[in-house]
């Protein structure tokens, strides 16, 4: 475990603890195939586990990943969007709620009207992500946002996607609840997205990249060859 000190707006020192690898019972629950939890890299994403709440994660990511000139579509589930744009508010982030049209082509259009309107980098998804309905909604997002620059984040409520759903689906961060016993959360980053995001990070205390730096000191010195 890594601790990273920080000085909150108070002056007092705030210690952000950082798990070296994600978990082995986490890594079962993605995969199909055993992983080592140190070799998880090699699959072209990263973990960046925190000894935090999912809260956590969900504000380091918002604050780390949308570029300045940039804003954030949130989908709207009736549930947490407007907290999330709450979120998006504490750290200057700009968030429009969209409603997912059934269709691809209404989808299509609906993303298109919002590109013109604004510039977005991301667009938000929070749900639980292994039931059918909200199955669906992603991959119905991600189909059309592979036509745009435009990345997915993808918010767990509960437990977290497959592994090989998130990388057919171009995820590109993912944050989730860990498995161990006491508070814990993950972000499963795509690497190339994640190396993207050095210095734009709107909180000193919420740098996503920055935790991610720190989690690269622990690792082996002889990495293998890795995805993309």
């Amino acid at each position: 475990m890594m601790r990273v000190n920080y000085s909150t707006p108070y002056g007092f020192p705030e210690k952000i603890e950082l798990d070296d690898v994600v978990n082995r019972e986490l890594i079962s629950l993605m995969t199909q195939s055993p992983i080592n939890p140190e070799d998880f890299y090699l699959t072209g994403y990263e973990t960046i586990c925190f000894k935090r709440t999912r809260e956590f994660a969900l504000e380091t990511v918002i604050s780390s990943v949308i570029p300045l000139d940039k804003d954030i579509l949130v989908v709207a589930n009736h549930s947490d969007d407007l907290h999330i744009q709450k979120l998006c508010s504490l750290y200057g982030v700009n968030s429009t709620l969209i409603h997912l049209p059934e269709s691809e082509k209404e989808l299509e259009a609906a993303l298109s009207a919002y590109e013109q309107q604004r510039s977005y980098s991301h667009i938000l998804i929070s749900c639980d992500v292994n039931t059918p309905e909200c199955k669906d909604k992603i991959r119905l997002l991600a189909a059309e946002l592979s036509k745009t620059s435009i990345k997915l984040i993808v918010h767990c409520r509960r437990s977290p996607m497959d592994l090989s759903e998130i990388s057919e689906l171009n995820v590109a961060f993912m944050v989730c609840n860990g498995m161990s016993s006491y508070i814990s959360s993950v972000v499963i980053a795509r690497r190339s997205q994640l190396v993207q995001t050095e210095g734009i990070s709107r909180n000193d205390k919420l740098d996503l990249y920055n935790y991610w730096q720190k989690m690269l000191y622990s690792r082996n010195s002889g990495i293998k060859p890795m995805a993309v």
